[in-house]
């Protein structure tokens, strides 16, 4: 076994304790706003079932990872430095770079794995995220050698981890890229400012067209918009919503509009099993927003007995090193920067 799979696995025992990962059928939204005066703002909902351990992550630009553990695994060093999320202990899902590139993790159940046996570079979904950010500037950037690289899962209990991926900038561009039957669909455009789980992204913008406004004087407090908790309908949720934001007056000013837009899953509403035991739905943990000029990480999070809201200044951590935070800590409010220890993280496990 290749010693970050060991580290990994003892990472996720110890993580997860007697939890038991469920198939999340329902979880996380992905908003984009590009503003005239204020840049570009994105927020994120993390919706699961349970407690993920979250751990906020600084990493330094020079470090060399290894992303899979077969013999054509994708290598690389890292350009540039970076803030993101955690899960589990396996990898970083949600963040972005000192240039202004962020990237985001999302479930989708048909994503597929790659050929072990071609010749292309093979990379841990649970590491994808972080590739992408170490490397890039921009999503042309990142787009421009994506077909050399194909995509393997991460599996606990026998329950595979999958996702498509958002990818956004500081100019506004944006793309949704998913790994489905050997390839890679690519909508590349600033007009994918949304992202929820499953179905594929292409029936999720046929949703849209059908349900969105066809005139702005229908756009009221009467015009019906899907509310419930499943993923094709908070994507038109999230689209409709995100149309009425109007120019923000400052940074803060922006967030507060996006993550107040941005849909939530009550922490109780969605716990209902289905016949067989499942789960339908999970609920909103927390919530990620930055903006990619300012590169602040504000977090909310509500789960179990934390409710917080903090903040991460990454310029003022962006000095070599690395620093990690418990995310999900009972006792985190306003400017949490200076509590971030330096340490190596998750990612070393990938060294």
């Amino acid at each position: 076994m290749n010693k970050f799979f060991k580290k990994s696995a003892i990472a996720l025992t110890l993580a997860v304790s007697t939890a038991a990962i469920h198939n999340p059928v329902s979880a996380c939204s992905r908003l984009l706003w590009e503003t005239q005066d204020h840049g570009v703002f994105v927020s994120r909902t993390m919706d699961w079932m349970e407690d993920n351990y979250p751990t906020l992550e600084v990493r330094a630009a020079g470090q060399s990872y290894t992303g899979h553990s077969s013999d054509n695994a994708l290598q690389w060093t890292s350009k540039y430095a970076s803030i993101g999320m955690t899960l589990y202990g396996i990898g970083i899902i949600d963040g972005f770079n000192e240039v202004g590139f962020s990237a985001n993790g999302l479930f989708l159940d048909e994503e597929t794995t790659g050929d072990l046996t071609s010749d292309k570079s093979q990379v841990l979904n649970a590491v994808f995220v972080a590739y992408l950010l170490d490397n890039f500037a921009s999503v042309e950037q990142a787009l421009e050698n994506l077909d050399q690289i194909e995509i393997q899962q991460f599996e606990f209990n026998g329950i595979a981890m999958k996702g498509h991926y958002s990818l956004q900038d500081a100019s506004g561009d944006s793309a949704i890229i998913e790994f489905l039957d050997g390839q890679w669909q690519v909508y590349h455009g600033k007009q994918y400012d949304v992202l929820t789980n499953s179905p594929v992204f292409s029936e999720h913008l046929a949703n849209w067209e059908a349900a969105k406004p066809q005139a702005d004087d229908v756009v009221d407090g009467q015009f019906p918009v899907p509310g419930n908790i499943i993923s094709s309908q908070r994507f038109i949720w999230n689209k409709y919503m995100k149309s009425q934001l109007q120019e923000p007056t400052s940074y803060t000013n922006g967030i507060a509009k996006l993550d107040s837009s941005t849909y939530k899953i009550p922490l109780d509403a969605a716990n209902r099993p289905d016949a067989e035991g499942n789960m339908r739905g999970y609920a909103t943990i927390y919530s990620l927003g930055y903006n990619l000029d300012q590169k602040v990480m504000q977090v909310r999070y509500q789960f179990g007995d934390s409710y917080t809201h903090y903040f991460v200044d990454f310029d003022k951590l962006n000095d070599g090193k690395n620093y990690t935070l418990q995310a999900g800590a009972s006792d985190l409010f306003g400017d949490v920067t200076e509590q971030l220890t330096q340490a190596d993280g998750v990612m070393a496990q990938y060294r």
